[in-house]
């Protein structure tokens, strides 16, 4: 457990928001700590390629798309 000193105004401030979501204090602190540190984390590119839309035309095997397409005047 630590004890932080703030400012009279901040600790208004941060009443009220607390109050607005329905936590206590303590709470809303943990919450704000744990957020910084979730966006101080490095992305990786295999999320980023997860997050993406699934585009139709890259669905199947890209070698027998290729085939299809040479074969298609045959």
């Amino acid at each position: 457990m630590q004890t932080l000193q703030i400012s009279d105004q901040l600790a208004d401030q941060l009443n009220e928001i607390a109050n607005e979501k329905h936590i206590s204090t303590t709470a809303l602190i943990e919450q704000l700590v744990k957020t910084e540190i979730e966006e101080k984390k490095p992305t990786l590119l295999t999320d980023v390629i997860k997050s993406l839309p699934t585009i139709d035309a890259f669905k199947g095997d890209p070698v027998e798309i290729q085939k299809a397409m040479r074969n298609e005047w045959d």
